[in-house]
């Protein structure tokens, strides 16, 4: 499976707005709970959350996320749809996919659009 970005950005907004770690996490409706899982599974990897998944068989029945420091970090500097915007744009630029970036360059430019927008 291909580390989806854009999924990754609504996973951690969705985990901000939940705002309780003891309370089951709903994944939307529009979203597959296994890709979901995935993906919160490499934000756990990364250090931006702490999960806990209980399974059923093989399905997630109930999920439980919440943010880590850094997530809180990483997403208040996607935060901006502008900034992200330009993000994806300056990558496309260089005639490469937002899934074809690692993930470090990827904060890197996050940070340094970032910094443009505020001036600094």
């Amino acid at each position: 499976m291909k580390r989806d970005m854009e999924l990754i950005r609504k996973l951690l907004f969705l985990i901000e707005e939940h705002d309780d770690p003891h309370k089951e996490l709903k994944i939307p409706s529009d979203i597959d709970k296994q890709v979901a899982v995935y993906h919160l599974k490499l934000l756990e990897q990364a250090g931006y959350t702490e999960n806990n998944i209980k399974y059923a068989g093989n399905q997630p029945l109930w999920i439980y996320s919440s943010l880590t420091w850094d997530g809180h970090e990483f997403l208040d500097s996607v935060k901006n749809d502008t900034v992200w915007e330009k993000v994806k744009e300056g990558i496309k630029s260089k005639g490469l996919e937002l899934g074809q970036v690692s993930f470090s360059v990827l904060i890197d430019f996050v940070k340094f659009k970032l910094k443009e927008k505020l001036g600094i």
